[in-house]
């Protein structure tokens, strides 16, 4: 049985990901202009929120908690993949990356919540 504490999870821009061991996961729907396809070791873009929701986001059409609110809904219909990067945190680490917003106000740290909820469940 895992619990949250067992979940290994670093976060970064993918300009500039942290140094961790952990396997690099880009989450964005859209593949980042000027990142060689090295630069990462798995893309699941249906990890990332749909580009509707994204656009919306970054025209200031939907703040913050509503955009959150509506990632947590999308991810609902991909449980399976969210699981799957919780058996990756749990047993390899992982390092979740996306563009350049910071932490606090990306769905990267939605996602490394979620997995950490799922695993402690």
């Amino acid at each position: 049985m895992t619990n949250a504490a067992d979940a290994r999870i670093a976060l970064g821009s993918v300009y500039h990901p942290p140094d961790d061991p952990y396997p690099r996961l880009l989450i964005m729907r859209r593949w980042p202009r000027g990142i060689a396809k090295g630069a990462v070791d798995q893309w699941e873009p249906v990890l990332g929120p749909s580009n509707t929701l994204l656009d919306a986001y970054n025209a200031h059409e939907v703040p913050w908690d509503d955009f959150a609110a509506r990632y947590r809904a999308e991810l609902q219909d991909r449980l399976n993949l969210v699981d799957w990067a919780m058996r990756m945190a749990t047993t390899t680490g992982v390092t979740l990356l996306c563009g350049s917003h910071p932490d606090e106000e990306c769905h990267r740290s939605l996602l490394a919540a979620l997995i950490r909820e799922r695993a402690g469940a």
